[in-house]
């Protein structure tokens, strides 16, 4: 039997008792935690005898949203613009100076 349920802000599910059967003839039952930040989920896996012979806790964590690359482009095209308007310009008071040499 699986069994999905809402629980003071957080979904949580799992396949207990029953489980996923394995190769060596036990079990493995998965039980998972959805809340708003991150998701947890735990495996454990049974033997013949339903003893606990291993569990395996995962846990995945919310990252931080990455910036868009059209912002990063645009203020890259905006600084390589400025740039080449500054050198341009030195460039046009350097041609327009002239110098008189008198012999």
């Amino acid at each position: 039997m699986q069994d999905i349920f809402w629980d003071a802000g957080d979904y949580r599910g799992n396949n207990s008792p029953n489980g996923c059967p394995t190769s060596s003839g036990g079990k493995v039952i998965s039980s998972v935690t959805v809340s708003e930040n991150n998701i947890y989920s735990l495996d454990q896996i049974f033997g013949l005898n339903d003893n606990l012979l291993f569990a395996s806790p995962i846990e995945f964590d919310r990252v931080k949203s990455i910036p868009e690359p059209s912002l990063t482009l645009g203020i890259l095209a905006l600084s390589i613009w400025g740039t080449s308007k500054i050198l341009l310009d030195k460039h046009k008071q350097k041609s327009t100076v002239k110098v008189r040499i008198s012999v």
